[in-house]
């Protein structure tokens, strides 16, 4: 039997707005990128905001692609040369915050099983529609999903039925991610229905914190909880702390002092997901 070991990378939240907000994606491996960012959510009336803040100066920064000898793109247009694709890639080591063109070694397909060789070099044995995304340590090897990019523009971004455009890190990252239910946490195996930018899409887990623990990143808390800032709850020992969803059609929060209040501003909530609530203090 293979033995497997999720990677440690994590899902940070800079700014989520209701709609439309760039959220970016941390990578974070252990202690050797050196990154402390944490992230809350603020329930305020019917809507829920989340906010990060960051030590880290650096992830955010771009570097001029002339002196690092990688070739600038954009994700949405895929203006690489023949033979070659535009990625996101970690250009400081630390998270995706630029992106590149790679030469597309693989020819593998959408669902189709890939390698990927990390965040730094951005290249993998998917076909040039798509990136190896999910990726977890099999044995020392990055092993995912091929993940196809977002076609269209960011301001109409296309994707298949069942999946939504993940545009994040200041649109480094462009992929069509699958949707989900929060209430029923219908992802595949090792994933979680996490609130990701603009839609709840399946997300890889890690800590697996449950609800009232300590969080700082939207993948830290087991699925069916999100991460949510320490003021929405009534006991939480740090910044941020996991608060479980709830189904305002059959209200039932077991943490004590906590109501199910409606995840999405009176009116707004997307087609299927208007009973979605979450369990924090009451406004």
């Amino acid at each position: 039997m293979i033995q497997t070991r999720r990677s440690a990378f994590r899902f940070s939240v800079l700014a989520i707005a209701l709609f439309g907000c760039d959220k970016p994606l941390s990578q974070e491996a252990g202690d050797e990128l050196g990154s402390s960012e944490e992230s809350g959510t603020e329930e305020s009336g019917a809507q829920t905001e989340t906010t990060q803040t960051s030590t880290e100066t650096s992830s955010n920064f771009v570097p001029d692609m002339a002196d690092t000898g990688d070739t600038a793109c954009d994700p949405f247009m895929q203006d690489c040369p023949a033979g070659e694709k535009c990625v996101p890639y970690a250009s400081s080591g630390g998270t995706w915050d630029a992106n590149k063109c790679v030469q597309v070694t693989g020819d593998a397909q959408p669902g189709d099983s890939c390698i990927w060789d990390g965040p730094s070099a951005g290249t993998d044995n998917c076909g040039e529609d798509s990136i190896c995304w999910d990726a977890m340590d099999v044995d020392g090897v990055a092993v995912g999903v091929c993940t196809p990019f977002c076609d269209g523009s960011a301001d109409n971004p296309i994707c298949d039925p069942q999946t939504s455009c993940l545009i994040a890190n200041e649109g480094a990252i462009t992929l069509c991610i699958t949707t989900c239910d929060p209430l029923l946490q219908d992802c595949a195996e090792g994933l979680g229905c996490y609130w990701a930018n603009s839609d709840f899409n399946c997300v890889f887990t890690t800590d697996g914190s449950g609800e009232g623990q300590p969080c700082g990143y939207i993948n830290d808390c087991a699925p069916g909880n999100l991460c949510a800032a320490a003021d929405a709850l009534p006991e939480c020992a740090g910044s941020s702390c996991c608060a479980a969803y709830c189904d305002l059609a059959s209200p039932d929060c077991l943490t004590a002092g906590t109501e199910c209040v409606t995840f999405f501003e009176e009116g707004l909530a997307p087609p299927g997901y208007e009973d979605v609530g979450i369990c924090v203090l009451p406004g």
